[in-house]
């Protein structure tokens, strides 16, 4: 298995941050082990002009689609580009129910880990998406 790069400030250490909090998001959806609770990753997400989430999930029923993001300080920024980019996912993928008919669109969520704190999540459905997004912990565990 390869090293943990150790240097904070180095663009390996930061990716694999990364990659470990969609991993550990990942797993509280899977380990439910209920039918309605699941979720997949979608590698190379913020890469290129394709505007795709971190993951897709389904909590209780309800499709969302997700972005990640791990924090070692005391909040988190999704920038401009980050919000329209899901947003712009979100309008994109349309969903039919083969039952009624209804449209279903993921309900867009930001998901920031907070390294050694936990977790706050964000429903992004009314948030502008050209403005960016700073979420703070507030220590409440």
């Amino acid at each position: 298995m390869a090293r943990k790069p150790s240097n904070p400030n180095s663009p390996r250490y930061r990716a694999r941050l990364g990659y470990e909090g969609e991993y550990s998001l990942l797993r509280k959806f899977v380990e439910v082990g209920e039918n309605g609770f699941y979720a997949i990753r979608t590698p190379g997400s913020g890469s290129g002009k394709m505007a795709k989430p971190d993951m897709l999930a389904v909590d209780g029923g309800e499709l969302i689609a997700v972005e990640v993001k791990s924090s070692g300080k005391s909040y988190a920024m999704l920038n401009s580009e980050q919000v329209s980019r899901l947003m712009e996912f979100v309008k994109k993928f349309e969903v039919k129910c083969p039952h009624c008919g209804e449209r279903i669109n993921p309900r867009p969520v930001a998901a920031i880990r907070f390294v050694g704190r936990g977790w706050r999540f964000v429903d992004l459905s009314k948030h502008s998406p050209d403005k960016g997004l700073i979420v703070r912990w507030d220590g409440d565990g």
